[in-house]
């Protein structure tokens, strides 16, 4: 099982700009610091994953998103007692799209491969940004399309 709450801080500056990039804030933002970052997404932070521990485990509920930042994690699917990787993701690498546009039901297991650190956006804290973000929204959407097929 993920880890609950894994110690979570506020991004640096450079941290937010990936964050900015991978969510597409330009246009609110066109300089998204980490005191920005924090303020706007206040339950939000960076937490680090030690290798083999799950960042986020197939059927378990959940609705956040995660914006790699470093690192990279396996992504498998399991069907019954078999399993598969079905993707690698790196550095501004998006999780949890799945969940968060369909039933809040995690679609598969992401495990970090090597010392990751992720971007974890908080449900909570999207709200605004995707009700006035209709980039973001479609750009999310035509993720879970993607990954869906």
């Amino acid at each position: 099982m993920p880890s609950a709450n894994p110690a979570r801080n506020a991004p640096s500056d450079s941290e937010a700009a990936v964050v900015a990039r991978v969510l597409r804030l330009d246009s609110f933002f066109p300089e998204f610091t980490g005191d920005q970052c924090a303020k706007i997404f206040p339950r939000s932070g960076v937490g680090v994953y030690e290798p083999n521990e799950l960042v986020i485990e197939q059927g378990e509920s959940g609705r956040d998103l995660f914006v790699l930042l470093d690192g990279s994690v396996s992504v498998t699917l399991s069907m019954g007692s078999a399993g598969a990787e079905v993707a690698r993701l790196g550095p501004e690498a998006l999780l949890g799209e799945m969940a968060l546009l369909r039933d809040g039901f995690r679609t598969a297991s992401a495990m970090a491969l090597v010392p990751t650190r992720a971007f974890r956006l908080m449900f909570e804290d999207m709200g605004y940004i995707l009700q006035n973000n209709p980039e973001l929204a479609a750009h999310l959407q035509g993720l879970a399309k993607q990954r869906d097929s």
